[in-house]
């Protein structure tokens, strides 16, 4: 295979990933692929974000992030002995992470956009709501196959995932303004 023809193949794993229509385990086990898609979801996280978060706690915020999911997915494919797994499992989940945010991206700009309407910034919240919703089932489904689990653990660990990040994240960077 050529290296467009293998980027071509990994485009079409993780958008079949973000549509259940593919495992991790179809990912091949590459080192290499694992850290491009953890550095561009790490660049793709910071163009999302800048729009919204203090540009202090910006970069530091996306590495958190990142580190919450690397060591949530070890851990618990360790806790399970599943560890040999963990390439291709965290580079699905750092693949579709990278997918969601750039298709995020539209929606963070239009809940910035000091002109658009109420009314749309509330459509595009539920829009933002139901992402994030998918986001956590992508991931529950990654896991499922990873650990080969039913899907309601596999949500539960997902959802974990998903409130870990938020609490730390609002425990190291909280919102301007709260108190």
């Amino acid at each position: 295979c050529t290296e467009p023809e293998i980027d071509m193949y990994i485009i079409k794993k993780l958008l079949a990933l973000i549509f259940l229509q593919s495992a991790p385990q179809e990912l091949p086990y590459s080192p290499t692929l694992t850290v491009q898609l953890a550095i561009a979801y790490i660049l793709s996280g910071i163009i999302v974000l800048r729009i919204t978060i203090n540009p202090d706690d910006l970069v530091a915020g996306i590495i958190l992030g990142f580190i919450i999911q690397y060591a949530f997915t070890y851990l618990v494919l360790r806790a399970l002995r599943r560890e040999a797994r963990f390439m291709q499992t965290f580079c699905a989940i750092v693949g579709v992470g990278l997918v969601f945010n750039i298709i995020s991206l539209p929606v963070f700009e239009i809940v910035a956009d000091e002109t658009a309407s109420d009314a749309l910034k509330s459509s595009i919240s539920l829009v933002f709501l139901m992402m994030i919703s998918w986001e956590v089932l992508v991931k529950a489904y990654i896991f499922r196959h990873a650990l080969e689990m039913k899907m309601v653990g596999a949500l539960a660990l997902s959802f974990s995932l998903f409130f870990i990040s938020v609490a730390l994240s609002q425990l190291l960077f909280p919102a301007e303004g709260a108190s």
